[in-house]
């Protein structure tokens, strides 16, 4: 805090925190293999899904998207 008496700019969590969509993208260019995200997605779309070829996934919006996966209720069973 005491640097920031002299520099009005913004601190990294700050500008990560200021909301989902900044959030979202900074979790999102994390170079992870397995988040949370994919597990939620995996387990909500993919493990009933019969199809051979994910390239047409009509759920693609919320694949590899933490903002899709932060506007989720924190109870919903979702493992951090």
């Amino acid at each position: 805090m005491e640097g920031r008496l002299f520099n009005m700019s913004k601190t990294n969590f700050e500008a990560i925190t200021a909301g989902v969509q900044g959030l979202g993208r900074f979790l999102r260019s994390l170079p992870i293999i397995e988040a949370p995200w994919d597990t939620e997605f995996q387990k909500r779309y993919c493990s009933g899904c019969a199809a051979e070829n994910c390239d047409a996934c009509p759920n693609e919006r919320f694949r590899n998207n933490p903002e899709w996966w932060l506007s989720l209720e924190a109870d919903s069973g979702v493992a951090l």
